[in-house]
């Protein structure tokens, strides 16, 4: 029980009624502050979900030129972040062209082969050296005649091979990604996450191909595997497709450019956006008839109207 007098503190007269009345409003103060700081922190919008969008270079095959200039500024004008390119010989011809334009190169496409001695290209680690800090990505994909598509008995070898080309391209700043592709070795997006898992190299991860998904393992589950896989998703590649029976359907089916067919591709963006994914996505265009002039911008406000809806609440 407290009482209304005085008494002597260091020399000082003080009211231990009015102290204690103090100590309980700067308490209150105190807990009104956290309170309204984490209020404010919690409230803060999530960034926008605005990947970065590249073109891979299949989509060049029916271009009115073939020509390294041409070709990066009909991307530029398309809209289009970057390119993708396929092998190691592109790259010095392209890249003086596409920094002329402010382009990237997102992803280099790199073949690995499990049986080869050495399994890629020597001339890698030459380029990567070259075009250090322009280069942020390869993308292997991954061949044997010695095992079978997904086959796992060859899992050793190529967490071998990829522990040792994660080292070369770490001194390079360049991250892998293991692309999965029909008929390959490693066939399945989930072939990828289980390598990349046991390779356990923070530059190394999974690369998901929709097109070669929807071939190889169909539509059905693709929400499940996608959100499974994370964190080790390192690249996407995404195209208009028709939805179905999808493992019986012929590529001008399940390669179409992007807004064109009957799946819906936004099935892939939302997961990508509630994992956070922050890496590029590219479009692929093999085998597409059309003038890449026309699918390409085509291509690029559906890609822009798609992110559009997903912030839409």
């Amino acid at each position: 029980m407290l009482h209304d007098y005085t008494t002597q503190h260091i020399g000082r007269p003080v009211c231990i009624r009015q102290s204690v009345s103090r100590f309980l409003v700067v308490l209150v103060a105190i807990a009104y502050s956290s309170c309204t700081l984490s209020n404010s922190v919690g409230d803060e919008p999530k960034p926008p979900f605005r990947p970065a969008f590249f073109a891979f270079q299949t989509s060049f095959a029916n271009a009115q030129s073939s020509t390294p200039a041409y070709l990066a500024k009909m991307v530029q004008q398309a809209g289009f972040d970057g390119v993708e390119l396929m092998g190691l010989d592109q790259v010095d011809a392209f890249m003086p062209e596409l920094q002329a334009r402010g382009l990237t190169l997102h992803s280099l496409y790199v073949k690995c082969d499990l049986d080869a001695d050495p399994p890629y290209s020597r001339l890698l680690e030459p380029t990567l050296q070259k075009w250090k800090g322009e280069l942020p990505y390869i993308w292997l994909h991954i061949h044997s005649t010695r095992f079978q598509a997904s086959d796992p008995a060859g899992d050793q070898r190529c967490v071998e091979i990829l522990r040792e080309l994660s080292n070369v391209a770490k001194r390079h700043g360049v991250q892998i990604g293991i692309y999965h592709h029909t008929g390959f070795w490693a066939e399945k997006f989930s072939d990828g996450v289980r390598i990349a898992r046991q390779v356990d190299r923070d530059n190394v991860g999974a690369v998901f191909n929709l097109c070669h998904y929807l071939r190889v393992s169909g539509p059905d589950r693709l929400e499940q595997e996608l959100a499974a896989a994370f964190p080790h998703v390192m690249l996407v590649s995404i195209n208009g497709a028709d939805d179905g029976e999808t493992t019986k359907m012929n590529w001008n089916r399940l390669i179409q450019p992007l807004g064109e067919g009957t799946f819906d591709s936004t099935r892939v963006l939302r997961v990508l956006q509630a994992h956070g994914y922050r890496g590029p996505i590219g479009l692929q265009g093999f085998g597409i008839s059309a003038r890449p002039e026309q699918f390409l911008p085509a291509s690029v406000k559906a890609f822009h109207r798609t992110l559009d809806e997903l912030e839409t609440p």
